[in-house]
């Protein structure tokens, strides 16, 4: 047997009438007990007005106190009347059942007795077998005496007195009726927003456009429902851009192309001067073969030598670097120590620093085990030493262990030299970028030996930036990924 399947707006109905309910008989009992104290609080007082009448007309004896009993105007018929000194010895009595055993116990009493007003009242349950009478009494005390007023409650008149005015279930049962037609309209007005929003949910898992053209009623959940429509909306214009992306991508790859082309210009152009200058120096030594001594031929060919290295090293570093952009994913990586690596670079170059006075100060540890490729990491390190020695014009080149996490390792390169300008900071990692014209042809650089570091780095899942230190020289920040 299937179960029965409610609405939302049915379900969150149901529950506002069952806590409608609830709230109601609560507060029914709550006026029934307030009513009935109210009636209680009425009779206390009738019966305490009584109470003063019966010590006035008694006055030490029983004259006068039966011609008052039949003067008493009110509905109840059954009415007991009783004096009591303070030793608890019934003086008076309209009832003729006799002394009462220890009056003073009783509790109306004994409020009379130790209450600051002398008043006393009590609702006494009679215990007896198929008998569930109540009987109301109150009690008053004057000087000696003790009046004691009660009504029995199965006494017609009592009855009617204390009758509960009922009036006030017919206005709490409008006020039910009027608050379930309110909770009715805004659930089905809850409902409208919730069914919109359950079509915008399926237009949007069938992937159709969708524009908020119709408006959601006006309450917090349509609020919501908007919202979300607006959200949804958003996303599809989010996607569209995408796609607008994508063709401006396909656009700036074309342009990446172009810019290809204008790059071989420059390796063209960068070629051109050590080619010109070895054929204008082999040109020199063919047309004067006769006339130059062996110092200036020797120096002629030194020159040549000095273009050609240049010449192959540009060669081979456009080649890196082509490998870099092109094809990293085909480049051999291996485990090896990053900490031998670097030894192996500062002794190649420890004669070179030796020469112009830069001292090396390493503190890495010994085992720095990583993934990666030789070759690249070489050329990292051997480019930032080198070109510390050749232009930092300091006395120490550092490099230490800064930080080492799970994943990573980062290192620090940095001199004590003179640094360089702020404004060349943002271009020392591009392509054929110079500080100085002609500075690194003097030492026979190729002008793309920061832009392999560049990306060597992010080869090997890390990055690499510079700056200047306050105290002078540059400072590289190396990270690599172990793995």
């Amino acid at each position: 047997m299937s179960r029965l399947k409610f609405s939302y707006t049915t379900r969150l109905f149901i529950l506002i009438v069952a806590i409608l309910t609830i709230c109601e008989v609560a507060f029914l009992a709550f006026q029934f007990s307030r009513e009935q104290r109210y009636r209680e609080e009425m009779l206390n007082a009738q019966l305490t007005i009584l109470n003063y009448q019966l010590l006035d007309h008694y006055e030490g004896g029983l004259v006068d106190v039966e011609t008052w009993e039949r003067t008493i105007d009110l509905p109840i018929q059954m009415l007991q009347l009783a004096i009591f000194d303070t030793e608890g010895n019934m003086i008076y009595d309209n009832t003729g059942i006799g002394p009462i055993d220890n009056p003073l116990e009783l509790a109306e009493i004994k409020m009379a007795i130790e209450s600051d007003d002398h008043k006393g009242f009590f609702v006494h349950n009679n215990d007896e077998e198929d008998n569930d009478d109540f009987f109301y009494y109150a009690a008053l005390r004057e000087g000696d005496l003790i009046a004691r007023t009660g009504a029995l409650g199965h006494d017609v008149g009592l009855a009617d007195f204390m009758k509960i005015d009922r009036s006030f279930i017919w206005y709490a049962f409008l006020i039910y009726v009027l608050i379930i037609a309110i909770a009715y309209y805004s659930t089905s007005r809850m409902g409208n927003a919730i069914k919109r929003l359950n079509e915008f949910a399926e237009k949007a898992e069938k992937g159709e456009e969708i524009y908020d053209t119709e408006a959601f009623p006006r309450n917090e959940l349509g609020n919501i429902a908007h919202n979300i429509v607006l959200i949804y909306v958003r996303w599809q214009r989010t996607v569209n851009e995408r796609d607008q992306k994508a063709k401006q991508a396909l656009k700036e790859e074309k342009e990446k192309a172009k810019l290809k082309r204008e790059l071989t210009n420059n390796i063209n152009h960068e070629l051109k001067t050590p080619v010109s200058a070895i054929s204008l120096e082999l040109e020199t030594i063919l047309t004067h073969k006769d006339k130059l001594t062996d110092a200036q031929r020797d120096m002629l060919l030194s020159r040549c030598k000095a273009n050609s290295d240049r010449l192959l090293k540009m060669i081979q570093d456009i080649l890196t670097l082509n490998r870099l952009d092109d094809g990293a994913e085909n480049i051999q990586r291996e485990h090896l120590s990053l900490r031998d690596i670097v030894d192996e670079c500062v002794e190649t170059l420890l004669p070179k620093a030796e020469n112009v006075g830069i001292a090396f100060d390493i503190n890495l540890p010994e085992t720095m085990m990583m993934l990666g490729n030789g070759p690249l990491l070489e050329s990292i390190f051997n480019n930032l030493i080198n070109n510390a020695i050749l232009y930092s014009g300091g006395s120490t080149i550092s490099i230490f262990l800064q930080e080492e996490d799970e994943k990573s390792y980062r290192i620090i390169i940095g001199d004590d030299g003179v640094g360089i300008g702020e404004e060349h900071l943002g271009h020392l990692f591009d392509r054929f970028y110079r500080i100085e014209s002609g500075r690194s042809r003097k030492h026979g650089g190729t002008g793309i030996g920061l832009a392999i570091v560049k990306r060597s780095a992010i080869f090997h899942g890390g990055d690499i930036t510079v700056r200047n230190l306050p105290t002078g020289g540059l400072e590289y920040t190396l990270t690599v990924s172990k793995s």
